[in-house]
């Protein structure tokens, strides 16, 4: 397995954001057709962290871990094309949730087809199911132990 790293914007290298920002252009805007302002003030905040996985300059698989109304979320999860399968994905989220803990509460909105992959990792279908850019999705809940 590769390297996982993170780290706040902060913190990251002119590289580093173009690769982010690249591979999430790639798979969101162009693969997917979701014309949406990809970058917003949540890549920016304090609290966020972002994880990534890369070889090279290259981000081959990222996510970033923020805090919205005070309660942690996932997004932006995505991996390139040739690397999906592999478990690049899998190893972010255990990363990003092993880093908060058993007891946090986390929150995601996963892309109905993809579902399956967060329940792994203890999610839970905690709402309807809506449409985002035209693709259906569901919100999700990781349950905290403390609760």
């Amino acid at each position: 397995m590769r390297d996982i790293r993170h780290g706040r914007f902060g913190d990251l290298d002119g590289a580093t954001v173009f690769g982010l920002a690249r591979l999430r252009q790639e798979v969101f805007v162009v693969e997917q057709g979701c014309a949406y302002p990809d970058l917003d003030d949540h890549d920016t905040a304090p609290e966020t962290v972002h994880f990534w996985i890369g070889e090279g300059v290259s981000v081959l698989a990222c996510l970033r871990r923020l805090c919205e109304a005070g309660r942690w979320r996932i997004g932006r999860v995505c991996c390139t094309a040739a690397e999906r399968g592999r478990g690049l994905s899998g190893a972010l989220m255990a990363a990003a949730l092993d880093e908060l803990g058993p007891e946090a509460e986390v929150l995601l909105d996963a892309q109905t087809h993809v579902a399956g992959f967060y329940r792994r990792y203890g999610f839970v279908a905690n709402g309807p199911e809506f449409l985002e850019d035209g693709i259906p999705h569901v919100p999700m809940l990781r349950p905290g132990t403390d609760r």
